[in-house]
């Protein structure tokens, strides 16, 4: 058996991962590799470090120190500067750059360096808008890879490295099992930031913020909906999808909430995994008839 964690995007929602996280390595459930995008990049990073609870207890840390000052600094006049006067994004990212410094994550540390486990971190080619995954080589730096996956359009500008440019992983695709099944694994834990029971928004739209966020909720629904079917569609992979969502109004670009959220998410994946929510089997004959009944399901078996 090969175990991957898969870790999806979804900005301040990313403490919940924090907490889901601890659960799964009080019991025992240990990954033999790792594959984040954009916030889940990060918090993959330290199950990568060193997959035991006081490094979880590292990343807590983390998230009750982060702001969403450190995050997207600036009052609205600069952020309306920057957009006016042409700029690649809304905020500047030298600050996150600096925090994710100071939270241990040298410009020298290499994906090689990392001992506790294999970390594979998404992003996407702003050139040729595929998927690029950081990890396959040793030597790719892990603070490259972590700023490249963050780099939410417009929020923050494209990471450079040698040259080229990178930009949020979520942008192919926020939920990246592919990854993991393109690496071996046999049995996934996915740890998405989703409301999978939250209906579709009903009635008519009104200004161009609401259309935007519509248009890009529904791009990275099909997206993730495309990476679940490859793998219940997959034989000898085993998944557990593990669903984190809040029902509290917390806006992702919000860090003020990260001590609730991390509890919440622990509760969460307690629940899911003591009520066996992620046991049901695929029908081999019938992919996919359990997807829609909350996207609960481990994949069958051969």
């Amino acid at each position: 058996m090969k175990r991957a964690f898969v870790l999806s995007g979804g900005g301040s929602l990313g403490a919940m991962q924090v907490g889901a996280l601890r659960l799964l390595l009080e019991h025992n459930i240990i990954p033999d590799f790792v594959v984040g995008c954009s916030v889940g990049a990060l918090n993959a990073s330290f199950v990568a470090t060193a997959p035991t609870l006081d490094e979880i207890e590292k990343a807590v840390g983390v998230w009750r120190r982060v702001t969403t000052e450190r995050v997207y600094p600036g009052a609205k006049l600069r952020v309306l500067w920057r957009f006016l006067s042409g700029q690649d994004s809304l905020y500047d990212n030298r600050s996150f750059f600096e925090f994710l410094q100071e939270n241990g994550c040298t410009p020298a540390l290499t994906f090689g360096d990392l001992t506790g486990c294999r970390l594979y971190v998404t992003a996407t080619h702003l050139r040729s808008g595929q998927l690029h995954v950081f990890g396959d080589n040793p030597h790719d730096r892990v603070l490259d890879a972590l700023m490249a996956s963050t780099a939410l359009t417009p929020m923050h500008p494209p990471w450079e490295i040698n040259g080229e440019r990178y930009v949020d992983g979520g942008t192919v695709t926020p939920l990246p099992l592919r990854v993991a099944l393109e690496r071996g694994a046999t049995e996934i834990y996915a740890l998405h930031l989703h409301h999978p029971g939250k209906a579709p928004r009903t009635g008519r739209l009104h200004g161009v913020a609401a259309h935007i966020n519509q248009a890009v909720s529904t791009m990275l629904r099909l997206q993730a909906d495309h990476d679940l079917h490859l793998i219940e569609t997959a034989r000898r992979v085993r998944l557990h999808y593990l669903p984190l969502w809040t029902e509290d109004p917390v806006e992702p670009a919000d860090f003020g909430h990260s001590a609730a959220l991390i509890e919440q998410g622990y509760a969460q994946a307690a629940a899911l995994i003591g009520r066996n929510d992620t046991g049901a089997l695929i029908d081999a004959e019938t992919p996919g008839r359990h997807r829609r009944q909350g996207w609960r399901f481990v994949t069958r078996h051969a």
